[in-house]
């Protein structure tokens, strides 16, 4: 399923070349991940345009030490990007920091870019890079439910209540999706 990812995302000049620019600017430990990726993928599972309502690049990355601001990161990407798809980049290292002020409760400190990740709903836990020019793919929680268009809970850090509005929205845009409760019991 990885190969099948690969083959569908690549098949968008607009990833590619933000990866690629990704990779040139040295961003350390970063993917393009999330709702991007698992749109792509549902646009092409439907026979849509593969960027149909992605609003957005989510670029995230892992940089303890702060050594450039996230801001500098997307002015870099945004400079250099052909394509009119905004870009959002977030350091991994400082997200406890603002989380509260966003979602109103504390998360542990992550640890590396994939433990961001991995706190999305299992759909949209994959993220994507290049490295050396050859695409790798991170999914924290496997691709079945990419390619199942199954949404289902993730409680590490998200409430009941975030997770019904996203899936209303979802439900909106794909009327395709299937939704699992929240009080679903999963592994």
């Amino acid at each position: 399923m990885k190969q099948r990812l690969i083959d569908i995302i690549t098949t968008s000049a607009e990833i590619t070349e933000t990866l690629r620019i990704c990779e040139k600017i040295a961003l350390p430990n970063y993917y393009l991940a999330g709702g991007a990726i698992t749109q792509c993928v549902w646009n092409h599972l439907l026979g849509l345009p593969l960027l149909n309502k992605v609003k957005d690049f989510d670029i995230v990355y892992f940089d303890d030490q702060r050594a450039l601001t996230e801001s500098f990161y997307e002015t870099q990407i945004t400079r250099r990007i052909t394509h009119s798809i905004p870009v959002d980049v977030k350091n991994q290292a400082i997200v406890h920091e603002w989380y509260p002020r966003k979602f109103g409760h504390t998360i542990t400190p992550y640890q590396k870019t994939e433990d961001g990740i991995a706190s999305w709903l299992p759909a949209f836990s994959i993220g994507v890079k290049s490295v050396n020019g050859n695409i790798e793919v991170f999914s924290a929680y496997g691709l079945d439910d990419l390619f199942s268009m199954t949404v289902r809970p993730n409680k590490m850090a998200m409430s009941e209540e975030s997770y019904l509005k996203m899936t209303d929205g979802f439900k909106r845009r794909w009327p395709e999706v299937f939704v699992l409760p929240w009080n679903v019991h999963h592994s």
